[in-house]
Formats: structure tokens, C-alpha cells, sequence
């Protein structure tokens, strides 16, 4: 892996790129988004961890920041702001001499999931291949709801006694919203304990586990990491 920059705007972005194997093919590219807590820890970790995974496979993945200097903002609830910086974070992937631009996919994680649906929805018809969405909120936001025809295949996978983002009124409600004509699936999780109500995994307990198995297989399913000469 290794640490790089990005400009959006006039402001310098951090991002961690995980190259594909170096094999002379072009490679699809997966960005992997973090919520509205940045790259801090506990999160950073598990976000990493799994983009790191997926490079493994034999994607070119990255992990960009969409806060200056990993500093959040308190209580930042709206993607649409992020929306100009993940373009200009795919661009920066896209241009790598290992990654097939044509070939995209993106990895959400709650506010960075919302802001992958939103840009799916106001600007990619038909570039992103496949979206991962984890606890991602949609409540509220119109570009999303008039956009869900152009969702590529769409795995959303959530905690269903989430306080923050509530599971009825986002990743269920998102999973009856889009249309037959979009492959889509819903897995819900309740932890196994009445108490279990945060909003993202806990790192490396069964639901977490599970739940990043589930969306390695879905990319893999759609968005192969190399196309078959």
C-alpha cells in the first residue's frame, strides 16, 4: 500500500492506495469510503483491513478521505458536499497504469455509503459496477430516491437494531425502493444480543465477519477483477 494525495476544489485530500498485482493487466478499482467519523480509530482499521483484502484478491482499491487533515465535523449528516471529492478521488485512481477506468465499484460505510448512492444516483449512470452498502443512510435525500434506476448491483448490509441509522427506514426501505430491473439484496443482522445496537459492526465479531464475506462475494460476483482475455 501507499499514502498519497488528491486535490478537490482547492483543498488536498489524503488517500491510501492498495495496488493490484504487478502483472502487466489493468486491474478494477474499488474505492472503500469511511463515515462521518473519519479515519479514526476504531474504524480505520477495519476499513483498511478490508480494502487491503480486496487488493489481495487482485483489485486496485483505495481508501480516501474526504475530510481535510482527517478532522470531522461534528454531527455531518449530508453526502452531497463529499460528492465532488469522491469524482475527483475515482479520477485520481482511475488514472493508474494498473486500473481498467471503465471498471468501478464502490464500498460504503454510513455517511461514505450515503455519499456513493449520491453519486451513483446524480452523475455515474452506468460507470460503477457494483456498490457494497454498509448501514448507509438514504432518509431525506431526493437524489438518491430519483436515482435508484441507475444502482448497479447492490448488496446492503446493516444491523437492525441500529439507533443511528435505523434499519426500516434506510437499508430496508432502500432494498423495497429499487427496482426489479437492478439485482439487489438485503441482509440484516441483529448480533445475537438484545443489547446489540450500534450502528457499525464491531470489528472481527460474527456479523462483522460475516458481513464483509458476504460483500467480498457480491464484488467478486459482479465486478471480477480482471476481465478474461
Amino acid at each position: 500500500m501507499s499514502d498519497d494525495t488528491f486535490m478537490s476544489g482547492v483543498t488536498q485530500y489524503k488517500i491510501t492506495i492498495y495496488p493490484a498485482p504487478a502483472d502487466g493487466k489493468r486491474h478494477a478499482m474499488i474505492l472503500v469510503l469511511h463515515g462521518n467519523a473519519g479515519l479514526n480509530p476504531p474504524f480505520d482499521s477495519q476499513i483498511q483491513r478490508f480494502a487491503g483484502s480486496l487488493a489481495g484478491l487482485g483489485y486496485v482499491t483505495a481508501v480516501p478521505q474526504y475530510y481535510h487533515n482527517n478532522l470531522p465535523p461534528p454531527l455531518d449528516i449530508d453526502p452531497v458536499p463529499h460528492v465532488a471529492t469522491l469524482a475527483d478521488a475515482i479520477a485520481k485512481v482511475a488514472a493508474r497504469t494498473d486500473v481498467d477506468p471503465k471498471r468501478l465499484g464502490l464500498v460504503g460505510y454510513s455517511l461514505g455509503a450515503a455519499t456513493a448512492m449520491t453519486y451513483i444516483a446524480s452523475n455515474a449512470a452506468g460507470a460503477v459496477k457494483v456498490l457494497v452498502d454498509f448501514f448507509g443512510p438514504i432518509q431525506g435525500n431526493p437524489i438518491i430516491a430519483s436515482g435508484l434506476a441507475q444502482f448497479p448491483p447492490t448488496i446492503m448490509l446493516h444491523n437492525k437494531k441500529d439507533e443511528v441509522v435505523g434499519f426500516a427506514a434506510n437499508s430496508e426501505a432502500l432494498y423495497r425502493m429499487l427496482p426489479g430491473s437492478v439485482e439487489h439484496r438485503l441482509y440484516p443482522y441483529d448480533g445475537g444480543m438484545p443489547e446489540y445496537r450500534f450502528h457499525p459492526f464491531i470489528a472481527n465479531d460474527p456479523d462483522d465477519v460475516d458481513s464483509r464475506a458476504k460483500a467480498t462475494e457480491w464484488v467478486l460476483n459482479h465486478l471480477p477483477p480482471t476481465v478474461p482475455v
